[in-house]
């Protein structure tokens, strides 16, 4: 129900408590089995949480039968829920955050990049400051970290061109505005990439991506310095 990492976002008691009560308010008459698969815990430590919860009077135990129990919040229930959930949302968004500043430090170099290149190619003496052209990138990636990736590049001198994803299932469907095509077509032609540099979306597969890409028939030399890996 809500995210739990297994190294670096560890579930705490409140996340937990919070999985408990949010499953309570969806379906009162679900088993501590069934609320243990929720929380990610054992029904055993559910037991100690609804008998917490019984005793701060969040919590009201109703017999359904001699064997179980409905759990129905009561309104401080609620209310507590409300808070936690909103404090879990709170860092949720700070995380995103922290990701979307992430994406665009990683990205800064080969802003730079950009425009020292335009710089060495301007004339030397312009009555106006010389005004870059938005640099082209296509996005491996059309899943969730293609769409971080996509917010984070908001308001920057990055303009997302193209989208390719290896799953067939999804070439040609809708992806924030692009339609998602094939890695083929990060080629305009053998030897010349239809974009200035390609951030590979994707933190689980990104050597992978990488090397795939460089070894794909036709792919220039230049790509392993506009290649992104985030």
């Amino acid at each position: 129900m809500f995210f739990q990492g297994k190294d670096y976002i560890r579930p705490s008691k409140k996340l937990r408590l919070l999985s408990v009560v949010q499953a309570l308010t969806e379906n009162e008459r679900l088993s501590q089995t069934q609320l243990a698969r929720f929380s990610h815990t054992s029904s055993a430590m559910v037991n100690q949480y609804l008998a917490e919860l019984h005793r701060e009077g969040m919590v009201q135990f109703a017999p359904v039968n001699r064997k179980s129990f409905a759990y129905k919040l009561t309104d401080k229930g609620q209310e507590a829920r409300r808070s936690m959930l909103e404090q879990y949302c709170a860092e949720m968004v700070r995380g995103f955050a922290s990701i979307k500043e992430l994406v665009r430090r990683r990205l800064e170099p080969l802003a730079a990049r950009h425009a020292e290149g335009a710089s060495i190619h301007s004339a030397p003496l312009r009555l106006a400051p010389l005004r870059l052209a938005p640099l082209r990138l296509a996005l491996f990636g059309a899943a969730e970290t293609g769409e971080v990736v996509l917010a984070a590049l908001e308001g920057t001198p990055f303009d997302v061109t193209l989208v390719v994803d290896n799953d067939e299932a999804k070439h040609g469907a809708p992806f924030h505005g692009h339609a998602v095509q094939p890695p083929a077509a990060l080629l305009a032609e053998p030897g010349l990439l239809a974009v200035d540099a390609v951030v590979v979306a994707s933190f689980a597969h990104q050597r992978a991506i990488q090397q795939q890409l460089l070894a794909m028939p036709g792919m220039p030399e230049s790509a392993r310095e506009v290649v992104v890996l985030l």
